[in-house]
Order: structure tokens, then sequence, then C-alpha cells
């Protein structure tokens, strides 16, 4: 019985466990959201609730992706740095965050986007004054 119950609990949280891609596009307003990617790391076996920034955290541990953020009390981790890439705030830069399954802005910042199994995240470097140009592989049909 104990034995049985040992099987169902490893597969109950093998189960449960969640795989992220984190992308990233280094260009200034490239627009685009397809390759080629400057970075591309895969983050295995997260939590079925984990938020990006735990996402990040993991991967930064294991060496296979670096960042750094401000906290705001409010938004929580604002993300300032992505592999050793500074986004500067004085020239309007961020870094700004695609996910879901059209690969469009998140509605939320890395503290709270929790993203799907098997999500491809992505980071790239734009300006919040000029909108990055359209990505000419996307579809825009209104439906």
């Amino acid at each position: 019985m104990f034995r049985m119950l040992a099987i169902v609990f490893v597969l109950i949280v093998a189960v449960e466990a969640k795989d992220v891609t984190i992308l990233v596009i280094n260009q200034l307003n490239a627009g685009r959201k397809g390759p080629p990617y400057d970075s591309i790391v895969i983050v295995l076996n997260l939590a079925e609730d984990a938020k990006l920034i735990d996402v990040m955290n993991k991967a930064q541990n294991e060496g296979t992706f670096t960042f750094d953020y401000t906290t705001h009390r409010m938004w929580g981790a604002y993300i300032t740095t992505v592999n050793g890439l500074y986004a500067d705030s004085a020239t309007k830069q961020y870094w700004q965050i695609l996910g879901g399954p059209r690969m469009k802005p998140t509605q939320f910042g890395a503290s709270s986007y929790v993203p799907a199994d098997k999500e491809r995240v992505l980071f790239r470097l734009v300006t919040w004054d000029l909108e990055p140009c359209p990505d000419p592989t996307e579809d825009t049909t209104v439906y």
C-alpha cells in the first residue's frame, strides 16, 4: 500500500512540473518576435505556479541567464538588465516582456506573470517613445 502511494505521489509531482523557454532579442526596437535570438534558455521542472521572476531566478542560479532589476513597492520587479545589457531609462529604454500563445506584451510584470507549461517568453529591448517596427511575419488580420 505504501509503495503504491509513493508511486502515485511521484507521478503527481512529475505532472505538476512545467518548463518555460526564455528568449532574448538585444537589438533595440527590432520589432520582431522571431529568430534570430541572442539567447535561448530552457528552464525545466518549475513549480506549476512559478512566476516569471522564479523562472528567471532558476535560470540565473543554473548559470544560463543573468538579469538585474529594481523593485517598485506596488508593481514589483522592473527588469533593468538582461544578460549584461542594461536598458537605459534616461534614453527611454526598457525590457519588454512578451508571452502567451500569440507572443503579445504581457499584462503583468515578471513578479506577477505566471507562464504556462511549454510557454516561450521573450525579452526584447525597446524604447517607450517609439513603437517597434511591425513584425512582417505576424498575422495582423482582424477577426
